[in-house]
């Protein structure tokens, strides 16, 4: 493993928690998260899009967030499109899957014009796939944007609390270069999941790494305080030559800590086993 790997964080962990949430678009502090990164020492912001108004769906806000990113040097790696926990891309009315699916077809030309390589579709808690029919509705309609992801050099990366196994099957079904995985280190201790199984089973379709500790079936903690066993996990990268980005996900501390705070206290966790 590289000792060039960039490290950034999750859009949002920067600002003060709104409204008790873990992961929110910070609506109003957005563009001060560009500066708070640097002085951090993040190279890159993944950017939330959920249901909230949005800056990227904005033509004049657009060129407002690419100012602030070469001004601060903090570039966006990826998307992270919480929106389709809601609104779903199966298992939803014909009139709701088209225009979910617009929207999609939308965030990928985004992506584009940004330079942002990769959209994160998270299939997890209320957007987890149940059955082998959300898994047929997904494919058929992921399928439909591949081509203009292809087109716009843009990865759909799936973030799933499925089995190794069952994922990779999943992945396999689409048997294109643009949908890759999304890996959640937090996610995958609180589900039990074997990290050497996993990586040896997914791990050459894994393109973004999410970092963050649970406890076994419970909640997001502070990094080093719950489950996922740090040591192995990097280890087990190195062997697969992951050469993808790492996004910080971890716990709040607040209100006790500052936001900046944490999120150092994090970039230095992350860096010390990089650097091993």
């Amino acid at each position: 493993m590289s000792k060039n790997h960039r490290i950034g964080i999750m859009n949002g962990r920067l600002s003060k928690q709104i409204d008790g949430k873990i992961q929110t678009f910070p609506i109003d502090t957005w563009r001060d998260e560009f500066e708070k990164a640097t002085k951090c020492g993040f190279e890159l912001i993944e950017w939330i899009f959920d249901t909230q108004k949005n800056p990227i769906m904005d033509k004049e806000e657009i060129r407002e967030m690419e100012f602030l990113s070469n001004e601060f040097g903090v570039k966006i790696n990826a998307v992270c499109a919480d929106y389709f926990m809601e609104k779903k891309l199966f298992n939803v009315s014909n009139v709701e899957m088209s225009e979910n699916i617009n929207m999609l077809k939308d965030l990928v030309n985004i992506c584009q014009k940004l330079e942002i390589k990769i959209l994160e579709i998270p299939l997890v808690d209320s957007s987890s796939l149940k059955s082998e029919q959300d898994k047929v509705q997904l494919i058929e309609n992921l399928e439909k944007i591949l081509p203009i992801a292809e087109k716009n050099d843009v990865k759909l990366t799936l973030e799933t609390d499925l089995a190794p196994d069952l994922f990779k099957k999943l992945l396999g079904r689409f048997n294109h270069p643009n949908i890759n995985a999304n890996y959640d280190t937090g996610n995958s201790a609180s589900l039990g999941y074997n990290i050497q199984e996993e990586l040896k089973t997914f791990g050459s379709w894994i393109s973004n790494i999410h970092i963050k500790d649970r406890k076994f079936h419970g909640n997001t903690v502070p990094l080093g305080s719950g489950n996922v066993n740090f040591d192995l996990f990097f280890s087990e990268l190195k062997k697969i030559n992951y050469t993808g980005d790492f996004i910080i996900q971890g716990a709040r501390e607040e209100p006790k800590i500052k936001p900046e705070d944490t999120c150092k206290k994090y970039l230095d966790f992350v860096k010390r086993y990089i650097e091993k």
